[in-house]
Parts: C-alpha cells; sequence; structure tokens
C-alpha cells in the first residue's frame, strides 16, 4: 500500500516554457516504494480503443490500475518507443468521468516509478482525446495515456477505460503494440510505483515527483492552436454575426465541454445561452454521453426531430439551424439541423466534396485522399471518384488511418460511429467536425439572402452523388457466446454457391469475411465484419463492437445506393425505407435465435 509522504521543500520551476508562464514553484516529493509483488490478472486484453470495463472491476479489484500501467510500460517498451528510465515525456488526462481523480494519481505514481523523466497532466485531469493527440503533437511527446471509455456512460454502474497513444504523432496504438500490453499484463510480477502524495491538479503548475517533472497545463493551449491552424475563424465569426444562425452545441457533460466555450463563445462570439452541458461531470449528468438520435434527446427536441430521425409533426416554433453533440471524450460528433439528421456517412461525404471550405484542406492545394471505415456507407467513394483522389476503405478503428495519414496529405477520414476527422491531429475530431461543417455553411451562405442551411446543403449534395440510404441496428449487451456463433455461422456461407444463397432470400447475392492490408507497413487485418450482399447494391453488415464493456454489442450496418434519387426519395427516412433490407439481412444471419433479441436497442 503507497504511503503518501510529507512535501520535504519547495524547488525553483521548472526550465520549461509551461513550468515558467505556471508561475506556481515546482514541489519535490521524496520517493521510495518501488517493486510491489502482484499477479496477472486475467482480461486485459484492449479493444478497439484501449481496455474498457465495468468501473466497479477498476475501483474493486486490488492493483487493477497498477497492473494495467505497469503493462503498459513493459509491453511498450519491448516492442520499442516508450521512453528508457530517466528519459521521455507522457501526456496523462482522461474524459473527467467517475475514478479519473484517483486512477490518473495512481498511474502517475507508476509512471514516475518506472523512471519518466516527464509526465504534462492538464488542470483538473480533464482532457480529450483530441486534445492529448493535438498536445502530444505540440511537445514532441512519446506518448499518452488516457482515461476514458468514450461514449459509455460513466459513474460507479458505468464504465471506465484507459487506452494510449503512441508519439510524436499522438495516435492511437497499433495492434501490435496493444497485443504487447496484453502479453506483459499475462506475465506480470511486479509492479513499479513511486511512493508519494497526490500532485496538486487544481492549477497550472510544476511538480516532481522524485526526478520526474510533472506539469500540470491548461488543457485547451495545444487543442485550439491547431483548431486555429485548420480553420478561418473570421470567416466563421462574420457568418455567425451576419446570418445569426440560431445554434445548439452540446458537450454531454464530457470532456469538450471548456474547449468549446472558449472556441465558440470566446472566438467566435457565440452566444453561451447556444451551449448546453459543458461542464464535465463524472457521471455525465446522470446521461449516456454519447451522440446520437437517441441520447442527444434535448438537441434532437430543439431542432424539432423524433427519435428516428424523421420531422416532429409538432414542431418548436424557433427551431435551431445547426447542432451539434459531443460524445465523452470529445472525439465524436453528430450534426443535425433544422429538422434534419446527417447520417455520419453523410457527413464525411459532404466535407469531402466541400473541402475548399476547410482552411486546412484549401491551403495545402486540396484533399489529397479520404478514408472510411467499411460499415460506413459508400457515399464517400462517389464523391473521391468524381474528384479523382484516392478512397481507402479500413476496418473499424481509428488506429487504421495513421499510416495512411502518412501516405497522403491532406487527409479526412471518417467512421458510421460519428467520427470524423483529418491529419491535423490523429484522433478523430468532434471540434474539428462542427467548425467544418460551419466553414461549408458558411461558403454556401455567402451572397445568399436567404439562409442556406443544413438540408439544403445534403440535399444539393444528394442531387449531384446521389443518396445512400443508411441506418445502423445496436444489439447491446448480447450473450457473447450466440454473437460469435452467428458469425461463424456467417463465415460459413463465404464462397457459397448462388443457389445456396438465393435459398436463404432471393435477393442475397454474395457473402465475404473483411481483410485489410495497410499500404504502408503490409500488415493484414482479418476478420472484421461480415459483408452481405443484395440484389441492388444494398448490403447489410454484421460485426461484433470491440468498444463494450460487459457481453457483445451486435451491430448491423443497412445500406441501399441510390444513384439518381428523385425529390421523394431526398425526403425519405432511412430508417423505415430500409425495413425490408434490414429485416433480409437478420433473416439471414438468424440474428433473433443467436441473439435472443427481437428488436434492437437503439437505431442510428
Amino acid at each position: 500500500m503507497l504511503r503518501p509522504l510529507l512535501l520535504l521543500h519547495a524547488v525553483a520551476a521548472f526550465s520549461s516554457p509551461l513550468g515558467r508562464r505556471a508561475g506556481r514553484s515546482a514541489l519535490r516529493v521524496r520517493v521510495g516504494g518501488g517493486a510491489v509483488a502482484t499477479a496477472p490478472i486475467e482480461g486485459m486484453r484492449p479493444g478497439t480503443s484501449g481496455l474498457r470495463k465495468r468501473t466497479s472491476v477498476w475501483v474493486e479489484t486490488p492493483n487493477y490500475v497498477e497492473n494495467f500501467a505497469q503493462a503498459i510500460v513493459e509491453g511498450w517498451r519491448s516492442v520499442g518507443g516508450f521512453p528508457a528510465p530517466g528519459g521521455g515525456t507522457l501526456v496523462l488526462g482522461g474524459d473527467g468521468r467517475y475514478f479519473n481523480d484517483a486512477a490518473l494519481q495512481r498511474i502517475l505514481r507508476v509512471l514516475a516509478g518506472n523512471g519518466v523523466a516527464r509526465v504534462v497532466v492538464p488542470v483538473g485531469g480533464v482532457l480529450s482525446t483530441p486534445a492529448a493527440s493535438a498536445l502530444v503533437r505540440r511537445l514532441g511527446a512519446d506518448g499518452a495515456i488516457l482515461l476514458t471509455a468514450s461514449h459509455n456512460p460513466g459513474g460507479p454502474d458505468g464504465d471506465f477505460g484507459v487506452k494510449f497513444n503512441t508519439g510524436p504523432d499522438g495516435a492511437p496504438a497499433k495492434e501490435f503494440l496493444t497485443e504487447a500490453v496484453f502479453e506483459a499484463s499475462s506475465t506480470l510480477e511486479s509492479f513499479n510505483a513511486a511512493d508519494a502524495p497526490d500532485v496538486d491538479l487544481a492549477a497550472p503548475g510544476a511538480f516532481a515527483v522524485g526526478d520526474t517533472q510533472v506539469e500540470v497545463v491548461e488543457s485547451s493551449d495545444a487543442y485550439v492552436a491547431a483548431l486555429k491552424e485548420c480553420f478561418d475563424f473570421d470567416k466563421l465569426k462574420a457568418f455567425i454575426a451576419e446570418k445569426k444562425p440560431n445554434l445548439f452545441l452540446d458537450a454531454m457533460h464530457g470532456a469538450a465541454g471548456p474547449a468549446a466555450k472558449r472556441v465558440f463563445v470566446d472566438e467566435l462570439g457565440v452566444d453561451p445561452a447556444m451551449l448546453y452541458r459543458c461542464d464535465p461531470r463524472p457521471d455525465f449528468g446522470g446521461a449516456h454521453p454519447d451522440p446520437n438520435l437517441k441520447w442527444a434527446d434535448e438537441l434532437v427536441r430543439r431542432v424539432g426531430l423524433e427519435p428516428d430521425g424523421s420531422p416532429m409533426k409538432d414542431r418548436p416554433e424557433r427551431r435551431v439551424d445547426f447542432g451539434v453533440a459531443f460524445d465523452g471524450d470529445g472525439d465524436r460528433n453528430m450534426i443535425v439541423g433544422d429538422a434534419f439528421f446527417v447520417s455520419p456517412s453523410d457527413s464525411l461525404a459532404v466535407l469531402a466534396a466541400n473541402a475548399k471550405s476547410v482552411k486546412w484542406f484549401a491551403d495545402r492545394g486540396g484533399l489529397a485522399a479520404c478514408a472510411r471505415s467499411m460499415p460506413t456507407s459508400r457515399a464517400l467513394d462517389r464523391v473521391a471518384a468524381k474528384q479523382g483522389i484516392e478512397c481507402f476503405e479500413t476496418p473499424t478503428g481509428w488506429k487504421f488511418f495513421g499510416n495512411l495519414m502518412e501516405l497522403k496529405q491532406p487527409f479526412l477520414c471518417g467512421e458510421e460511429s460519428f467520427g470524423t476527422g483529418a491529419d491535423h491531429v490523429r484522433e478523430k475530431d468532434g471540434l474539428w467536425a462542427a467548425l467544418a461543417w460551419m466553414s461549408v455553411l458558411a461558403d454556401a451562405n455567402a451572397g445568399s439572402e436567404k439562409l442556406v442551411g443544413v438540408a439544403d446543403v445534403v440535399k444539393a449534395h444528394w442531387r449531384t452523388y446521389g443518396r445512400d440510404l443508411y441506418c445502423r441496428h445496436d444489439y447491446d449487451e448480447c450473450a457473447s457466446e450466440g454473437a460469435n456463433a452467428m458469425m461463424a455461422r456467417l463465415g460459413e456461407l463465404c464462397g457459397a454457391a448462388k443457389s445456396d444463397l438465393a435459398a436463404l432470400d432471393p435477393g442475397l447475392e454474395g457473402v465475404e469475411s473483411f481483410s485489410f492490408v495497410d499500404p504502408l507497413d503490409n500488415s493484414e487485418t482479418t476478420n472484421q465484419g461480415m459483408i452481405l450482399s443484395f440484389d441492388g447494391g444494398g448490403r447489410c453488415v454484421f460485426r461484433l463492437s470491440g468498444t463494450g464493456s460487459a457481453g457483445a454489442t451486435i451491430r448491423v450496418y443497412v445500406e441501399k445506393p441510390l444513384p439518381e434519387p428523385s425529390e421523394a426519395d431526398l425526403d425519405l427516412v432511412a430508417a423505415d425505407a430500409l425495413g425490408d433490407l434490414a429485416d433480409a439481412g437478420k433473416k439471414v444471419a438468424d440474428l433473433v435465435a443467436f441473439s435472443g433479441r427481437e428488436s434492437p436497442s437503439v437505431i442510428t
């Protein structure tokens, strides 16, 4: 058990600019402790974005935090890139959820015990995921450890997670590294931890825990600087002042809130009343911090939408012209307009088609390439084909975009799971997406007397590029055994004769398992989802999510292209129009029998 020791004496502030700017004395703490005996704890295999478990697992299991932190150190060092004892810089922060404070201090002690020279921590320990990537890049740090379960609920009965990003680019850890961490967790016999009291994170300052320098910094500085490089803030400010669009931004009590206030209120002059739930809370205000039609309910109501994305019959008189919601760690976004929901797939395609509106792209000669995850609709592909740029298809997980960003710049990418971003950082970025959309709207309204809204922009896009009807059905916390059996059964259909497929459904034309070969390092990733192709270009994709904390989440992605949509097609509610195709896919997969679920937990 770690014993807090008394602070011995104050010493001069560190010579770094961060330390000098802090204006507080650096404090040195005597460090004892060292190696503490432990034993491996089962189940520490990181998923798509780190290790996520129920909060109670992290809180109640002895040494759970220390074991995983030590596994990160040892696994990372075994494959290279983690600083040797006595060197290096790491960023450490989290999304502010319950247990963030205590876990951060415990991980900090492990980093000090393992000889990391410098650890940079945000004030209050709260740091959004894209802000962490920006900070790693600005500092040239060796990487970051982030305490987040992203869009999963927080609180004692919620979820908690830890992920790690590599430096100096600030990218999510690749599979070889996460596997090395898992292997280290399986053989752990001890962890190293400094015997020291908590570091004061209330305000900027500089401290020392033994030989480890700890710098507490403002969380938004590097991030806002990165966003200012991407966008013409003067253009956005003028658009807001002249057109006076009714805006509504919902940070869902997550880590994006403070930066959203700084950007939209302080920089762009938006009325603070238009920002909602921007104060980070440990339980996200008792809500689920997932920006979709179900959980961003106040935003959905204010724009005049039903939870299925259809327009309300009795709409508010003064509706929102542009709305956006962010998730717990600020990397996801949902874009909506006046009685209009923009699917993440369409959002990505619209931004690609209007890339010239974004300073980050325009100043560098336009988009060089783009990418989408496999389950994301193929709307982006048609934009890329028409513009003559390369479009990549990757497995789900932002880490798969990293190498592509190194090959092609400037770069735009996104996922159907409300993730959008560019090569300014190496994480998806909710605030970036919001500002990109504002930039498109600003240009669309140039010279227009009437406000050109979100729906106007999207429908104009569909008239040019066609429309992809698209929706996702989530079946949360299914029994893992049944979910895996369903995927295995679909795998058996790969390569089946057309007559056998037709016996399952007359419109079924093929079944394949998606795999990906990285064009930079030639690494191969297999078994990334099952694709059921139907006549007319329709498809149903089945995939098990890697971001849950309990059981298995079955995701079913349903898509049907309309290359030349009629005006009536532009007003179709996707979930309704895709009902028959969704039923056909679920029948082929025998989903009800394997999952025990008659209906999905949520449809987006």
